[in-house]
């Protein structure tokens, strides 16, 4: 019998092997979309506050500061937080979106490690742009950043950029402040840290992941087959029944090493990585969105802020990278406009609700507050929006009637 002749066979006699398949396919996809459905009603929440953050011109306090905020903020149980710099009116905003229940939180938490700053509710800059674009006034450009390698591996923090000596600290904020100065009057750039903290099932997918990362690094790991192994290799065998002996993937409890070829210096490596578990941690989506009328729209605006994240880039540990699949760029041959114009579109409600990603980045604290923390006062910018003065508590022995 050809082969052409078996194949035929097989898909005569055969063919209701497909329709298991087919059933399984459709189930998980079913389970998955009430599993998100269940766990998106369960984080709703109505009312929502933004509050702006200005720095006083005397801050002196690190990023080490926030790092301590944030491990405050890991309290929420409800919601997520957004952390966002937004670029207005050739002017530099420092925001947090916050569910109304956790307001007071998000306060202390940042008096407490900075008392120099004035907190003030604000209207979300949203409600002066359109509900829906684009439209024939305003056009965007938008995207998602992802990590070049998994999650496990650290970016570079702020700890790399300091020094003993004030005048010889670097400020990581320091080009993305100077990314916005060139803004036009309507022209906005926003830049969404969207954090919520990792449930007791994702920390332990985390670490597990991360004992596997560790492992192939050291050139120790090992795997098990699992289903999808099995399938592949009876379909394999079927086809080739009448020429070849059947091949299988391994008994039961049998594990395959891995063989790993890397110049890494594995064990800095695998510190860096142990370090960065042993932190709290949040799911976070980090969005870029640029909006403008299309007579002054460009998309160059958007090249300093993409530059800011090459700051924290190493080679031998994590970097960042734009999501192609998330940006609002499109090359399609059949009804391109359409579609693109349908994509930007989500974006922009994506970004107007803070939404997380579908494929969200695991970040710690020390890593949160290298990308997002107020300026220091080497920081200094004419787009920069300042407090102008420093509260302080009144005395204590004020008299009072």
């Amino acid at each position: 019998m050809s082969f052409v002749a078996f194949c035929e066979f097989f898909l005569r006699e055969f063919w209701w092997l497909i329709i298991p398949l087919i059933l399984g396919k459709i189930f998980f996809d079913l389970f998955g979309a009430q599993k998100k459905k269940k766990k998106k009603q369960k984080e709703t929440v109505k009312d929502w506050v933004v509050l702006e953050v200005k720095a006083n011109k005397d801050i002196l306090q690190t990023p080490k500061a926030m790092e301590q905020a944030l491990s405050g903020f890991h309290s929420i149980k409800e919601g997520r937080i957004s952390l966002e710099v937004i670029g207005k009116r050739k002017e530099i905003h420092f925001l947090i979106r916050t569910p109304k229940k956790y307001k007071e939180l998000v306060e202390s938490q940042l008096y407490a490690q900075y008392p120099e700053l004035e907190i003030k509710e604000v209207d979300d800059y949203f409600s002066f742009l359109p509900s829906h674009l684009p439209d024939k006034n305003f056009d965007l450009w938008g995207t998602t950043m992802a990590f070049a390698r998994d999650n496990a591996f650290p970016i570079r923090t702020y700890s790399y950029f300091e020094a003993p000596k004030e005048e010889k600290r670097v400020d990581t904020l320091a080009s993305l402040i100077e990314a916005t100065s060139n803004l036009r009057q309507k022209e906005l750039l926003a830049l969404q840290i969207i954090i919520s903290p990792l449930t007791k099932e994702e920390q332990k997918k985390r670490k597990k992941e991360a004992k596997q990362t560790v492992k192939i690094v050291l050139g120790e790991a090992e795997t098990e087959p699992d289903f999808m192994d099995w399938l592949i290799a009876f379909l394999k065998n079927i086809v080739v029944a009448l020429a070849v002996a059947p091949v299988w993937p391994g008994k039961k409890g049998e594990k395959t090493t891995i063989a790993l070829s890397t110049s890494l210096e594995g064990k800095e490596v695998v510190k860096e990585v142990e370090a960065k578990m042993a932190q709290l941690a949040f799911r976070t989506t980090i969005r870029v969105l640029y909006v403008a009328p299309r007579n002054v729209y460009n998309e160059s605006v958007i090249i300093p802020l993409l530059a800011y994240f090459k700051q924290f880039d190493t080679e031998n540990l994590n970097a960042f990278k734009v999501n192609k699949e998330s940006s609002t760029e499109l090359k399609a041959f059949l009804f391109s406009q359409r579609k693109l114009k349908l994509k930007k579109s989500d974006f922009y409600q994506t970004a107007r609700t803070r939404e997380e990603s579908s494929s969200p980045l695991v970040l710690d604290l020390e890593e949160l507050a290298t990308i997002y923390h107020p300026p220091v006062r080497k920081v200094k910018g004419p787009t920069l929006s300042r407090a102008l003065s420093r509260k302080s508590e009144p005395p204590a022995n004020l008299p009072v009637e």
